[in-house]
């Protein structure tokens, strides 16, 4: 079956945990904003209770478990335990998502680096579909969660990696719904199939929903699929809407097997490249901070992003504006 591309956010929360809108607000939120699909995760609290569908919006059915601990999403099923929830200790989390994940439910780890509230436990200890790489608009935690996730790759680790922009509410004039986005190739827009793709790590996350798009196969294989070592392997990366100082990067494992730095905007660069090991081929997009905004993002880390009396993180020179997940070589 030929797979589409469908935009969408793993991660939104209502005023039935603390965002500030409701439901249907949400939810008219998203369409407004392109989006095909959309998780709604508040805190210990199961809003959606069934996946339906919108005006051609398919509506996910989730929960954020949020403890002092950790926050760990759960999508597409309910978490069969009524509050208080026991979240004293990784068991009583792993009792929790297991239990879920018996009912038919996909596990992500949510912001596993974040400064604000972090992941306090072993992260190998939560069994996960998938990790959220990127959370809320752009900053420096990310970095950190994204080279964790690239070290699992190089370990032979299957965790589809998501973006979600964990929105609460707008801050003033700083619009951050659809930031970033998370952009899945599957089969249809239906529940099981979105949910399928981020488990099998069919998707890219980009800024917004109209930022960036990365395109990448290895001869017939795409985002998720697994294709032979063979002599001559060849793949075939396009990256859209590139601004001037962004650098599009092609990694076969850790090796780095092509860039290209846009001088001027680019509407689309394409480019082949061979591959030589086996194990992954996967793409990134990234930019440089100039000197104000570096201070701009060091201050909204060190005041917004950083819980009271937690050391401040030291803000990046560079930050990724979209990523793929791997094309598997074996």
């Amino acid at each position: 079956m030929t797979r589409r591309w469908f935009k969408g956010d793993t991660h939104l929360h209502t005023t039935n945990s603390d965002g500030v809108l409701h439901q249907y607000e949400l939810i008219e939120r998203c369409k407004k904003a392109g989006l095909d699909w959309a998780i709604i995760t508040d805190h210990n609290y199961n809003t959606v209770e069934k996946s339906y569908s919108s005006d051609g919006l398919t509506v996910i059915q989730g929960q954020e478990i949020t403890g002092y601990n950790g926050h760990v999403n759960v999508w597409g099923a309910k978490v069969p335990f009524e509050m208080p929830y026991d979240l004293e200790s990784l068991e009583s989390y792993k009792k929790m998502t297991d239990a879920a994940k018996a009912l038919g439910a996909t596990v992500s780890v949510n912001h596993p680096f974040c400064s604000n509230c972090p992941y306090r436990m072993e992260l190998d200890g939560i069994e996960m579909d998938c990790v959220e790489v990127w959370n809320t608009i752009q900053h420096s935690d990310n970095n950190k969660a994204l080279k964790w996730w690239v070290g699992k790759l190089d370990k032979g680790e299957k965790i589809g990696a998501v973006g979600g922009s964990d929105f609460h509410r707008d801050y003033g004039p700083a619009k951050i719904f659809g930031m970033p986005t998370t952009i899945t190739h599957a089969k249809s827009n239906s529940p099981e199939d979105i949910l399928a793709a981020l488990r099998e790590g069919r998707s890219v996350v980009t800024n917004t929903p109209n930022a960036s798009m990365l395109y990448l196969t290895v001869e017939g294989a795409e985002l998720g699929d697994s294709i032979e070592l063979i002599d001559g392997l060849t793949g075939k990366i396009t990256a859209t809407k590139l601004h001037r100082g962004f650098t599009l990067r092609v990694y076969n494992n850790d090796k780095l097997i092509y860039h290209h730095r846009a001088a001027a905007y680019e509407k689309a660069h394409t480019a082949h490249f061979g591959i030589r090991e086996k194990g992954y081929v996967r793409a990134e997009i990234d930019y440089k901070l100039a000197l104000p905004v570096k201070k701009l993002l060091g201050f909204a880390e060190k005041n917004f992003l950083t819980s009271r009396g937690a050391p401040v993180p030291e803000t990046a020179d560079e930050l990724f504006w979209a990523i793929t997940n791997p094309i598997w070589i074996e």
